[in-house]
């Protein structure tokens, strides 16, 4: 095989990679929007398209492999395609998390919701926007945007506190709002770990760029 065939695998696997990123975030916008509308018909779509995502998760893993088989990469290459190895599996418990909130929707059907969930869309607006950067400074190499994610997990980190505060205040005042109390502080919980992947990700950058390892958070 050809160096020129090589160079486009490694960008094709970029490329693919990026794909990944957006259907599993479009999954968990779509799982944030049919809880805020408490569309079930959305959510049950939502829940049935995460199989795919594992299905690309596995089909980009054998592509990997063949180019560790094949091509035998070395320095920056070598560590971009074990990172991007590992960075398939945080895209695929991305699209899990949607199907945990979907799920959640299914279960609470046209139940009214608490005040809390504007607090929580903002919490996914900022987690989502982490998610987006991380996988572009990945593919891209962007090592800036990549150590900046720490600081922007604070904040989801601060905001997800605030809201399981809120969500236990409500129990408290209202016994009747314990089921979807704890519903939200789910989705909250779930929210929070997608920033979680953001900072993984970002990690994970900064060790294929530079091969420090170090922890983001």
């Amino acid at each position: 095989m050809t160096r020129e065939y090589y160079f486009q695998q490694i960008k094709g696997l970029g490329n693919d990679l990026l794909k990944m990123g957006e259907d599993s975030l479009e999954l968990l916008s779509l799982s944030i929007k049919a809880l805020e509308s408490r569309d079930v018909e959305m959510a049950k779509r939502v829940m049935e398209r995460s199989g795919k995502i594992s299905e690309m998760e596995l089909e980009l893993e054998h592509n990997c492999v063949e180019i560790l088989a094949l091509q035998q990469p070395m320095a920056s290459d070598l560590r971009f395609i074990t990172s991007t190895l590992k960075i398939l599996t945080d895209l695929e418990r991305l699209s899990r998390l949607a199907y945990d909130i979907g799920a959640i929707v299914v279960k609470i059907g046209d139940e009214p919701l608490l005040p809390e969930i504007k607090d929580i869309r903002r919490m996914y607006d900022l987690a989502e926007s982490m998610m987006t950067d991380s996988i572009h400074a990945f593919v891209n190499r962007d090592l800036e945007m990549a150590r900046n994610m720490g600081a922007r997990d604070d904040e989801v980190d601060a905001m997800y506190d605030h809201v399981r505060r809120e969500l236990i205040e409500e129990m408290i005042k209202d016994p009747k709002a314990t089921d979807m109390a704890s519903h939200l502080s789910f989705v909250s919980r779930y929210i929070e770990r997608c920033a979680d992947h953001a900072c993984v990700i970002a990690a994970r950058t900064v060790y294929m760029v530079t091969g420090e390892r170090l922890k983001i958070r």
